[in-house]
């Protein structure tokens, strides 16, 4: 059974391309928009990864992360920002996280060494 990935980004296009790439890589892949629609899914389905977007309207990465450890969901997490400045400022640094832009390879090598396959 392949494993699951969730991508979170308010960006369309950076959202559709992350996903296409891990796709290709055999993985499931579902979507979110927001951080909203993040936790629904997060409390619906078991993930075995979350990419998610740090900087995103209603709620950032932060408090789907918040909310994660809440619920104790075992959902590992990578970030991905255009602020790297962001990721120690909120408290963020102990998580794997990528810059914009970034190479889809390197992000394939992190999940593969996160979520195995």
């Amino acid at each position: 059974m392949p494993k699951r990935i969730l991508v979170v980004d308010n960006e369309l296009r950076s959202r559709e391309m992350i996903a296409h790439f891990l796709r290709e890589a055999s993985y499931e892949v579902e979507q979110a928009d927001d951080g909203v629609s993040a936790i629904e899914m997060l409390d619906k389905k078991k993930f075995d990864l979350m990419i998610c977007d740090i900087v995103m309207p209603q709620l950032s990465a932060i408090d789907v992360v918040r909310h994660m450890n809440s619920r104790s969901l075992s959902t590992s997490v990578i970030l991905i920002t255009g602020h790297p400045d962001l990721v120690a400022q909120r408290g963020l640094g102990h998580l794997p996280y990528f810059t914009k832009p970034f190479n889809m390879y390197d992000l394939l090598r992190v999940v593969k060494e996160i979520i195995g396959e």
